[in-house]
């Protein structure tokens, strides 16, 4: 049995991913994939591995679990998707870092499959531009709430991949950038579901809808429903050509700023960003999902 593990994070695909693999139900159950609806199992395993964190558990835990878990009895991967598994939106940012509590709450989830093979997903986001959208989402409470821990220079993802896997040691974690999700969003879908390659998830397109007019996403729907794709970087390359061609400019609303943020101060963020990202693509046990 896999426990495929996705953890968002907050403000990258907004539960994009978990609704397509959702639509897909079907099609993935012929492959042994279960995708629950993540409201019928989260606050149960929150609480199930609060209460059991300093009990034993063994096979007969883990099916009994995944017997409230899953319609079906022919799954050999379960796929677990939401960011609360890491926090709330208000806690993105405590103690001077990010998901203070990550590595505790991932070791408990953890615990309660014992005999399965766990993985992690999760994207990743430049700090210059992640952190100016949690200060503004509401739901993290504002800058005040959001940001009031934290010196943004600090920020590092590596740090917190750091944690998770002194936390969950046999678990392989796979890591992309929410900047490359244009272009791998397909690939994404794949890794974190497990299915076949050759198999093609019906309304994977949608992930594009905000990111073009819809008479360009139309262009690019039919292009890609009547037009064979050779592999993965062959898409990637036709991706990466439609988007330079329709994608939406980007405009003050979709990219808000702090006060007192300057140019240069992001650059130097973005800059800091780009040497983590190397030192995560270098770190053992971590699989970094590149264009």
């Amino acid at each position: 049995m896999q426990i495929a593990v996705h953890l968002g994070v907050h403000l990258t695909d907004e539960n994009k991913l978990v609704r397509c693999l959702m639509r897909n139900r079907a099609l993935l159950a012929e492959q042994g994939i279960a995708v629950p609806d993540t409201g019928s199992y989260f606050p149960r395993l929150r609480d199930i591995a609060k209460d059991m964190r300093f009990e034993p558990t063994n096979g007969e835990t883990q099916e009994a679990l995944l017997d409230g878990l899953l319609e079906d009895d022919d799954v050999s991967r379960v796929v677990l998707s939401t960011e609360k598994f890491l926090s709330g939106h208000q806690w993105v940012v405590t103690k001077d870092r990010l998901y203070s509590d990550a590595g505790v709450r991932l070791a408990q989830l953890r615990h309660l499959f014992p005999e399965a093979e766990f993985q992690i997903y999760l994207a990743i986001r430049d700090p210059a531009s992640f952190l100016p959208a949690l200060a503004a989402d509401k739901r993290a409470g504002g800058v005040e709430t959001a940001l009031k821990s934290v010196d943004p220079i600090t920020v590092r993802w590596s740090e917190l991949l750091i944690r998770i896997r002194a936390s969950v040691p046999d678990a392989m974690i796979t890591v992309w950038r929410e900047e490359d999700t244009a272009l791998l969003w397909p690939e994404i879908l794949r890794a974190v579901s497990g299915h076949d390659a050759g198999t093609e998830l019906d309304g994977w397109f949608a992930w594009y809808w905000d990111k073009v007019t819809p008479k360009n996403h139309e262009a690019m729907r039919r292009y890609f429903g009547s037009s064979p794709i050779l592999d993965d970087s062959h898409r990637r390359a036709v991706l990466e050509t439609m988007l330079d061609k329709f994608a939406r400019p980007i405009t003050e609303s979709d990219d808000p700023q702090l006060p007192g943020w300057t140019v240069e101060y992001t650059d130097v963020l973005s800059e800091l960003y780009e040497q983590d990202v190397d030192l995560i693509s270098a770190m053992p046990g971590i699989e970094l999902l590149e264009p």
